[in-house]
């Protein structure tokens, strides 16, 4: 069992449902074993995003990243895939300036959602699976 397992589901139909039955059903008794049972947090959507996703994202997901992948020949620290993917990946807003040019810039994760950031660490990981050829466990 990995010190970092976390996994959010997002119940927008019924797949979901059964989805996150089968993952407790797997998960439970082995935590529970090893001292560490499951926390099942229920949220709505519209909260912003939890210390528990910001520890997740920043230590196991960015951090194996940057220890696994290479681009080029080249490996870079976990401050550099952040901002690779909070460009690629995360939320935009236009801000118009005072002198009324309006910009486009990449919202901050700190502003995200629940929901938002749990898509976020999806696109994240699917993109450091089929491009980077990182494995998770």
């Amino acid at each position: 069992m990995s010190a970092a397992l976390y996994k959010e589901f997002v119940l927008r139909h019924g797949g979901v449902w059964a989805a996150l039955i089968e993952f407790v059903k797997t998960h439970a008794k082995a935590c529970v074993d090893q001292g560490a049972p499951l926390r099942v947090i229920v949220t709505a959507e519209e909260r912003k995003r939890n210390a528990e996703q910001n520890r997740y994202y920043w230590s196991a997901v960015l951090q194996h990243i940057a220890e696994h992948a290479e681009v080029g020949g080249r490996r870079y620290d976990k401050d550099v895939w952040h901002e690779y993917f909070a460009r690629r990946f995360g939320l935009c807003d236009e801000v118009t300036l005072p002198d009324g040019e309006v910009v486009v810039r990449r919202k901050s994760t700190t502003q995200m959602t629940v929901g938002e950031f749990s898509d976020y660490l999806h696109a994240v990981q699917a993109y450091a699976v089929m491009r980077l050829g990182v494995a998770f466990e």
